[in-house]
């Protein structure tokens, strides 16, 4: 079998129904791939929805893998141990698959570890939804993992959802999603690319999300500030353990940047002034070896100012802002 789709369900219900019926409107035959809905503790009837739709169309290639809840990370590992599949691709309960993509996208899976390609958001309006923004690679090309790291550095998108991963690829390299961490794909991506001998990087755009307000992935909560701290500091710490080669270090520390920034963006509105993180001294030799000269002068404010990188970043925030992104993109 060449591909196993994985989609971690909690809750879900008002959504796997166009999930699961954009999984199987493809131009695959069922005997290539296969469906796993991994029920995470659901409460709701998604998965009376989903059993539904399998008895009612017949469709031998999808089942339901039930388990307490442990939230995404252990949902998706729960998949992945349970995928036949020579690829894996993590699918979100709540988003699709555009129509007919399999074919194109099973067409391309041969010896690379892993194949990145593009998405498109969609809104929520009140004449329904609507198509929005739209990321897609330039180019169909090859790179090892390092080298894409170096070509994206903190663009790296950090969405598991983006790519199809070699299973055994995934196996050599023990790599799996670290339970109970929230912004798990931020800290699962860069160790997987960065392990990876060789990416396949498509223009195509198969995959779908729909935005809307109180997404788990887009609300405003301050515990995320910890979380992402987190993650950069898991990423530092795998840095430092010698993966990631010294000629990639300056793009892979850029992409530890941008995730600090990331969890700064869940202080500044909280007005957490003045949070301490010299625990963390490794902040500051991180933004100054960066790739960016944004991230380089962030740490030279940080030298000036240690106790104060919220302040730092929330300062070259407004100057961002004020100058059009000109001096500091």
């Amino acid at each position: 079998m060449k591909l196993s789709i994985v989609i971690p369900m909690y809750n879900a219900g008002q959504f796997i129904g166009n999930c699961l019926d954009s999984c199987m409107n493809q131009d695959l035959a069922p005997s290539d791939y296969e469906v796993i809905i991994v029920n995470d503790g659901s409460t709701d009837n998604g998965v009376d929805v989903a059993e539904g739709m399998i008895e009612s169309h017949g469709w031998d290639n999808v089942r339901i893998v039930s388990r307490v809840n442990g939230g995404l990370s252990e949902a998706r590992n729960t998949g992945l141990d349970h995928a036949e599949g020579d690829f894996i691709w993590f699918v979100d309960a709540d988003y699709w698959i555009e129509t007919g993509c399999l074919g194109k996208l099973v067409g391309r899976l041969d010896s690379q570890d892993v194949l990145v390609f593009g998405a498109v958001d969609y809104f929520q309006s009140d004449g329904g939804v609507q198509k929005g923004t739209v990321f897609q690679y330039p180019e169909e090309t090859r790179r090892s993992g390092p080298e894409h790291i170096s070509v994206m550095s903190e663009r790296l998108k950090m969405c598991a959802p983006f790519c199809i991963l070699k299973r055994s690829f995934l196996a050599e390299h023990n790599l799996r999603f670290v339970p109970g961490l929230l912004h798990e794909d931020a800290e699962f991506m860069p160790r997987t690319i960065n392990e990876a001998r060789v990416v396949h990087v498509t223009p195509l755009t198969p995959y779908c999300r729909l935005v809307r307000a109180g997404s788990l992935s887009r609300d405003n909560n301050p515990t995320r500030f910890t979380a992402l701290l987190e993650v950069a500091t898991r990423l530092h710490d795998y840095k430092g353990s010698g993966k990631v080669d010294k000629c990639y270090s300056a793009p892979f520390n850029s992409i530890i940047s941008n995730v600090l920034n990331q969890s700064f963006k869940y202080v500044v509105p909280n007005k957490a002034s003045g949070y301490n993180l010299k625990d963390l001294k490794w902040i500051k030799g991180t933004f100054l070896s960066s790739k960016e000269f944004k991230y380089k002068l962030e740490g030279i404010l940080i030298s000036l100012f240690p106790n104060k990188p919220v302040e730092v970043f929330s300062f070259l925030s407004s100057i961002r802002n004020i100058c059009g992104k000109v001096l500091l993109a």
